[in-house]
């Protein structure tokens, strides 16, 4: 039964869907700490993997990859898993599959938590509550289709919760993170059971399609320069900064010195840097615990007329759940405050 599904998904691969690369299981991921720094062996595994700019070659992919992966890079790591089922360039292997998945999961990536809830969910190395708590790590990570996934096996009673509100929690935050089927079936709300031939269409291949953009320029910078920007007043180059602090990717961890770039970035509306602060508000790392505040913060954020506001302003009133109508009416006073400030 078990080889059966191995062979299904290969037959599937053309169906793979590209999903965001992810940094850092511990903290909600926003735009830059979805990218990674750049790694050369990642660019050339990808470059022949795809067959961007140069022949499709199945083999060099897997040994790029492989230099990547004892770089400590999860997206390869999570690449050659996928590869591994698939049988792409080698043998296909559910177990050899599961292992790349499982150190990806562990470098961070909400890619591999995804892939590892799949074959979980299929029965393959785990069972549906297996399943459903990797899809609970990749959801917190903002990953669309585990939290549709989750939604699902919610609906279906798996996992420690359950119930159709928590599920249709899910479905709307898929839905803002971009997943157009959970937004088409909010109103049309039905669990749909997982097979092999759809967990193919689902399987999460880490891309570097985004490579060239602004943002993630702006996250492969060196400290250095990010620092000199951010003391130019770059809100972008603070918030990447401040990530580079909060996770002690290359640079010292120091979550006070994180917490003042974010609030730098977030004065002046520049919301993953107020979202990240909300974040650590909530969690209460170098900074007051305070539902007011990260409230207040969140308010600020989904002023942003984007994805990112989009994404805010559900968190704003997920959160509102827990506060009470006078604490409520502060936050908005303390948002008024940091906005008139910002200007």
């Amino acid at each position: 039964m078990k080889a059966r599904h191995i062979l299904q998904l290969a037959a599937c691969a053309s169906m793979l869907a590209l999903a965001a690369c992810s940094a850092s299981q511990t903290y909600p991921l926003f735009p830059a700490e979805r990218t990674a720094p750049f790694n050369h062996h990642y660019e050339v595994g990808h470059a022949y993997a795809t067959g961007t700019g140069v022949a499709r070659d199945y083999g060099k992919a897997r040994s790029a990859y492989g230099r990547a992966a004892e770089a400590g890079d999860a997206r390869a790591m999570n690449n050659l898993g996928v590869m591994d089922l698939q049988g792409r360039g080698t043998t296909a292997s559910a177990s050899s599959a599961i292992g790349w998945f499982r150190k990806a999961a562990l470098a961070g990536s909400s890619a591999a938590h995804f892939n590892l809830g799949l074959l979980h969910e299929l029965g393959i190395g785990g069972s549906a509550a297996d399943a459903a708590f990797e899809y609970r790590i990749a959801s917190a990570q903002g990953h669309a289709l585990a939290q549709r996934r989750l939604a699902i096996l919610l609906e279906q009673g798996h996992g420690a919760a359950s119930g159709q509100d928590e599920s249709r929690r899910l479905f709307q935050l898929s839905a803002v993170n971009g997943d157009p089927v959970s937004l088409a079936r909010i109103s049309a709300f039905r669990g749909t059971r997982l097979d092999a031939s759809s967990a193919a269409a689902y399987l999460a291949e880490e891309g570097c399609a985004g490579c060239a953009q602004p943002e993630q320029k702006m996250a492969g910078r060196a400290v250095g320069e990010l620092k000199r920007l951010a003391d130019e007043g770059d809100a972008s180059a603070r918030y990447n900064l401040g990530v580079r602090h909060l996770t002690g990717n290359g640079a010292v961890r120091d979550p006070s010195e994180a917490a003042r770039l974010f609030t730098q970035a977030a004065r002046t509306g520049y919301a993953p840097a107020a979202r990240q602060l909300a974040q650590m508000h909530l969690r209460g790392e170098a900074v007051g615990r305070s539902k007011v505040i990260a409230h207040a913060w969140l308010n600020l954020a989904a002023r942003d007329g984007g994805a990112e506001g989009r994404a805010a302003l559900s968190e704003m009133e997920a959160l509102e759940g827990s506060m009470t109508p006078s604490e409520i009416e502060e936050s908005q006073r303390l948002a008024a405050d940091y906005a008139a400030k910002g200007r």
